[in-house]
């Protein structure tokens, strides 16, 4: 929405921290498509940390498809990073409805463009999921600290 647009109040705040103007619901942001799944996963760190350490390459050969992991393994952020892909393809598999039974973690990836928000991406039996779903879209928030990594996906479309 654009400051001055017929029918909308600017996005500018009056000086200080009081707000003059009563909000109504014009003011809110249009919802956009209909959401036809969401998921939420938290992850620990030091667990995922562990199996680097236990199982290395092998750990994340097994769950992730090449160039997903975006981090070198000796980023001293790397368990990090990982933990919070770990914890978005859960989550996709939750906003899917499947949870980990019904698809691998190789059939979901979380892909990036250099300085661009993380992206889903779905393989085999996840495809198919989402076209019974009616997923056209799909958003993917990832945050995380030393000890835990958490992830939303929100899923997108028209539900058959």
């Amino acid at each position: 929405m654009e400051a001055g647009a017929p029918g909308r109040r600017a996005f500018s705040r009056p000086a200080g921290n009081r707000v003059s103007v009563r909000v109504t619901a014009e003011d809110g942001l249009p919802s956009g498509s209909l959401v036809v799944g969401v998921g939420l996963d938290l992850c620990e760190v030091p667990r995922v940390a562990r199996a680097l350490e236990r199982h290395g390459a092998r750990f994340v050969e097994k769950l992730f498809r090449p160039g997903e992991v975006r981090r070198s393994p000796e980023s001293p952020v790397y368990a990090e990073h990982v933990a919070g892909l770990f914890a978005a393809k859960e989550a996709a598999m939750k906003a899917l409805g499947t949870g980990m039974h019904g698809v691998f973690f190789r059939e979901l990836a979380i892909v990036r463009a250099s300085g661009g928000p993380p992206r889903l991406a779905l393989f085999g039996r996840a495809v198919a999921c989402g076209a019974r779903l009616g997923v056209t879209g799909a958003h993917v928030t990832i945050t995380h600290t030393r000890e835990l990594a958490a992830a939303v996906v929100v899923l997108t479309g028209a539900p058959h």
